[in-house]
């Protein structure tokens, strides 16, 4: 019985020494990802435009947005203020290259601040498109698995090649989210529910090397720990 107390005793030690280890080392990987991760943007709660004319369902309400470019893809994602799916809509994701505004750009609502080039189309059936605006611009279907809901929140993930520069750097793109009321509006009155961010656009975040690399070290360094301890 001893024995078996002290081998309990020995697990027990080790599954908290794992477990304190792991924090420090998530903790260290979090930290640089937080601070690369700086341009996410957190939107009101139920900020509808006034010139809204369809319904407040909290599925067009956007709380969060973020554009990160790393390994050649751009991964879109964003959360929402209630489960996606519950009123019929999609979302739209404007990203400027380098080119400018557009003929589809906003200043009849008042957002001159709004500019985009290409646009990023996600339906709530998982299917959607990219496309790039104006003369010899190109629409590209979804590929499958590109585009993933979990409740509230939805994930796209693109390949560079689907957006190139039109004269930016990749870290100089900008972009914008908004979603549309998929049905009809009272007269006078616009499908697009919200703007994150409001009125202006936000960077894409560009992770530095070394935040991917130590990224990669902290999960190899867990799976190392569990191998030893477990």
């Amino acid at each position: 019985m001893k024995s078996v107390t002290m081998n309990l005793e020995t697990s027990k030690w080790s599954f908290r020494a794992l477990g304190k280890v792991a924090g420090i080392v998530m903790f260290a990987i979090a930290l640089p990802l937080s601070q690369a991760n700086a341009t996410l943007t957190i939107d009101g709660v139920n900020d509808f435009l006034p010139a809204y004319g369809g319904p407040q369902g909290g599925d067009l309400d956007v709380l969060s947005s973020d554009v990160v470019f790393a390994n050649d893809t751009f991964y879109f994602s964003a959360t929402m203020n209630g489960l996606i799916g519950t009123t019929p809509g999609f979302y739209v994701w404007g990203v400027d290259r380098g080119a400018g505004a557009t003929t589809s750009n906003f200043n009849s609502l008042g957002l001159p601040g709004v500019i985009f080039d290409s646009i990023l189309v996600v339906n709530q059936d998982g299917s959607g498109r990219v496309a790039t605006l104006g003369a010899g611009g190109v629409t590209t279907q979804f590929s499958a698995g590109s585009f993933a809901i979990s409740g509230n929140s939805f994930s796209a993930q693109i390949a560079a090649s689907l957006l190139p520069t039109r004269g930016f750097a990749i870290s100089e793109y900008t972009q914008n989210l908004w979603p549309r009321f998929n049905g009809p509006v009272a007269q006078g009155k616009t499908n697009i529910s919200d703007f994150s961010p409001n009125a202006s656009m936000a960077s894409v975040t560009v992770p530095e090397p070394a935040t991917l690399s130590l990224l990669g070290f902290g999960l190899l360094m867990i799976g190392l720990l569990k191998r030893k301890f477990v």
